[in-house]
Protein backbone atom coordinates (compact mmCIF):
# COMPACT_ATOMS: atom_id res chain seq x y z
CA UNK A 1 0.00 0.00 0.00
CA UNK A 2 2.95 2.51 0.73
CA UNK A 3 4.47 1.90 -2.47
CA UNK A 4 0.75 3.25 -4.12
CA UNK A 5 0.70 6.29 -2.66
CA UNK A 6 4.40 6.85 -3.25
CA UNK A 7 3.61 5.91 -6.66
CA UNK A 8 0.94 8.14 -6.81
CA UNK A 9 2.79 10.89 -5.33
CA UNK A 10 5.59 10.60 -7.79
CA UNK A 11 3.33 10.89 -10.67
CA UNK A 12 1.42 13.69 -9.61
CA UNK A 13 4.51 15.39 -9.14
CA UNK A 14 5.61 14.70 -12.76
CA UNK A 15 2.56 16.38 -13.65
CA UNK A 16 3.30 19.59 -12.31
CA UNK A 17 4.14 21.93 -14.77
CA UNK A 18 7.84 23.26 -14.43
CA UNK A 19 9.28 25.71 -16.82
CA UNK A 20 11.19 23.87 -19.30
CA UNK A 21 15.12 24.33 -19.42
CA UNK A 22 16.79 26.46 -22.31
CA UNK A 23 17.07 24.79 -24.99
CA UNK A 24 20.77 23.50 -26.30
CA UNK A 25 20.58 25.70 -29.31
CA UNK A 26 18.59 28.61 -27.84
CA UNK A 27 15.67 30.19 -28.08
CA UNK A 28 14.15 31.00 -31.36
CA UNK A 29 10.55 31.84 -32.56
CA UNK A 30 8.50 34.64 -33.04
CA UNK A 31 7.95 38.28 -31.42
CA UNK A 32 4.63 40.41 -32.05
CA UNK A 33 4.34 43.41 -30.69
CA UNK A 34 1.49 46.10 -30.08
CA UNK A 35 2.47 49.50 -29.18
CA UNK A 36 -0.64 51.59 -27.84
CA UNK A 37 -0.87 55.50 -28.86
CA UNK A 38 0.99 57.86 -26.79
CA UNK A 39 2.18 61.03 -26.48
CA UNK A 40 2.73 61.77 -29.61
CA UNK A 41 3.02 58.30 -31.30
CA UNK A 42 0.88 56.67 -33.43
CA UNK A 43 -0.01 53.12 -32.35
CA UNK A 44 2.80 50.46 -33.97
CA UNK A 45 2.52 46.78 -34.43
CA UNK A 46 4.65 44.13 -36.23
CA UNK A 47 6.75 40.97 -35.80
CA UNK A 48 9.41 39.70 -36.28
CA UNK A 49 11.55 35.95 -36.31
CA UNK A 50 14.25 36.06 -33.57
CA UNK A 51 17.06 33.50 -32.80
CA UNK A 52 18.48 33.94 -28.91
CA UNK A 53 21.50 32.32 -27.91
CA UNK A 54 23.26 32.17 -24.63
CA UNK A 55 23.07 33.82 -21.56
CA UNK A 56 23.34 37.84 -19.93
CA UNK A 57 26.94 37.39 -19.56
CA UNK A 58 27.22 35.37 -23.46
CA UNK A 59 25.52 35.92 -26.27
CA UNK A 60 23.76 37.44 -29.57
CA UNK A 61 20.41 38.02 -30.50
CA UNK A 62 19.09 38.14 -34.38
CA UNK A 63 15.94 39.65 -35.08
CA UNK A 64 14.61 39.40 -38.96
CA UNK A 65 11.68 40.85 -40.69
CA UNK A 66 8.88 37.46 -41.32
CA UNK A 67 10.45 37.54 -44.84
CA UNK A 68 14.42 36.68 -43.70
CA UNK A 69 15.66 40.57 -43.96
CA UNK A 70 18.03 41.05 -41.02
CA UNK A 71 16.56 43.82 -39.18
CA UNK A 72 19.56 44.01 -35.83
CA UNK A 73 21.96 41.54 -34.55
CA UNK A 74 23.44 42.11 -31.09
CA UNK A 75 26.68 40.44 -29.46
CA UNK A 76 27.74 40.39 -25.91
CA UNK A 77 30.57 38.63 -24.72
CA UNK A 78 33.85 39.58 -22.60
CA UNK A 79 35.19 41.55 -25.80
CA UNK A 80 31.72 43.97 -25.78
CA UNK A 81 28.73 44.59 -26.85
CA UNK A 82 27.78 45.43 -29.73
CA UNK A 83 24.58 45.78 -32.15
CA UNK A 84 24.81 45.51 -35.97
CA UNK A 85 21.71 47.73 -37.71
CA UNK A 86 21.89 46.55 -40.98
CA UNK A 87 24.42 49.17 -42.14
CA UNK A 88 27.19 49.31 -39.11
CA UNK A 89 27.99 47.77 -35.57
CA UNK A 90 27.80 50.19 -32.85
CA UNK A 91 29.15 49.55 -29.22
CA UNK A 92 27.54 49.85 -26.16
CA UNK A 93 29.02 50.51 -22.33
CA UNK A 94 26.38 47.97 -20.74
CA UNK A 95 23.58 45.18 -21.50
CA UNK A 96 20.74 47.87 -20.59
CA UNK A 97 22.46 50.02 -23.49
CA UNK A 98 21.60 47.66 -25.30
CA UNK A 99 18.44 46.79 -25.00
CA UNK A 100 17.55 50.07 -25.00
CA UNK A 101 19.08 50.57 -28.57
CA UNK A 102 16.87 47.15 -29.75
CA UNK A 103 13.68 48.14 -28.39
CA UNK A 104 14.40 51.49 -30.77
CA UNK A 105 14.90 49.16 -33.57
CA UNK A 106 11.83 47.92 -33.17
CA UNK A 107 10.29 51.53 -31.83
CA UNK A 108 9.85 50.81 -28.67
CA UNK A 109 10.74 50.39 -25.24
CA UNK A 110 13.96 48.89 -24.43
CA UNK A 111 14.28 44.83 -24.48
CA UNK A 112 15.44 43.93 -20.87
CA UNK A 113 18.07 41.41 -22.24
CA UNK A 114 19.71 40.43 -18.43
CA UNK A 115 15.84 39.16 -17.30
CA UNK A 116 14.61 37.80 -20.78
CA UNK A 117 16.45 34.51 -20.47
CA UNK A 118 14.75 34.00 -17.48
CA UNK A 119 11.70 35.20 -17.87
CA UNK A 120 11.62 32.78 -20.93
CA UNK A 121 12.30 30.20 -18.72
CA UNK A 122 9.32 31.23 -16.98
CA UNK A 123 10.87 32.64 -13.45
CA UNK A 124 11.88 36.24 -12.47
CA UNK A 125 15.00 37.20 -12.70
CA UNK A 126 17.08 37.30 -9.45
CA UNK A 127 18.96 40.51 -10.33
CA UNK A 128 15.73 42.75 -9.36
CA UNK A 129 12.93 42.66 -7.29
CA UNK A 130 9.76 41.26 -8.09
CA UNK A 131 5.59 40.91 -7.52
CA UNK A 132 3.88 37.75 -7.40
CA UNK A 133 0.44 37.39 -9.40
CA UNK A 134 -2.03 35.06 -9.76
CA UNK A 135 -1.67 32.12 -12.28
CA UNK A 136 1.83 31.94 -12.27
CA UNK A 137 2.68 35.58 -13.73
CA UNK A 138 4.78 38.02 -12.01
CA UNK A 139 5.77 42.01 -12.14
CA UNK A 140 9.71 43.25 -12.49
CA UNK A 141 11.32 45.82 -14.68
CA UNK A 142 8.51 47.61 -15.06
CA UNK A 143 6.98 44.43 -17.28
CA UNK A 144 3.69 42.36 -16.41
CA UNK A 145 5.28 38.30 -17.28
CA UNK A 146 3.18 35.51 -18.05
CA UNK A 147 4.54 31.80 -19.34
CA UNK A 148 1.57 30.89 -20.76
CA UNK A 149 2.92 27.64 -21.99
CA UNK A 150 6.40 26.06 -23.22
CA UNK A 151 6.09 28.01 -26.29
CA UNK A 152 4.19 31.30 -25.55
CA UNK A 153 6.09 34.36 -23.13
CA UNK A 154 3.33 37.37 -22.64
CA UNK A 155 5.04 40.82 -21.81
CA UNK A 156 3.06 43.81 -21.01
CA UNK A 157 4.45 47.07 -20.19
CA UNK A 158 2.36 49.82 -19.17
CA UNK A 159 2.46 53.56 -20.95
CA UNK A 160 5.67 55.43 -19.96
CA UNK A 161 8.04 58.46 -20.82
CA UNK A 162 5.71 59.08 -24.15
CA UNK A 163 5.44 55.16 -25.06
CA UNK A 164 1.89 54.26 -25.45
CA UNK A 165 1.63 50.68 -23.11
CA UNK A 166 3.42 47.37 -24.95
CA UNK A 167 2.90 44.20 -25.23
CA UNK A 168 5.28 41.84 -26.52
CA UNK A 169 4.26 38.28 -27.37
CA UNK A 170 7.01 35.49 -28.34
CA UNK A 171 5.86 32.29 -29.35
CA UNK A 172 8.52 29.61 -29.27
CA UNK A 173 9.36 27.12 -31.99
CA UNK A 174 9.01 23.74 -30.34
Amino acid sequence: MRALALLTAAVLAGCTALPPPPPAGGWSGKLGYRIEAGGERRPQAGSALFELQGDAARGQLLLTSPLGTALAQAQWDAQGLRLHDGREWTAFESLDALGQALGETLQGPPLPLQALFDWLAGRPWPGAPSEALPGGAFLQLGWRVERVDERLLNLERPAQGGLGATRLRLVLNP
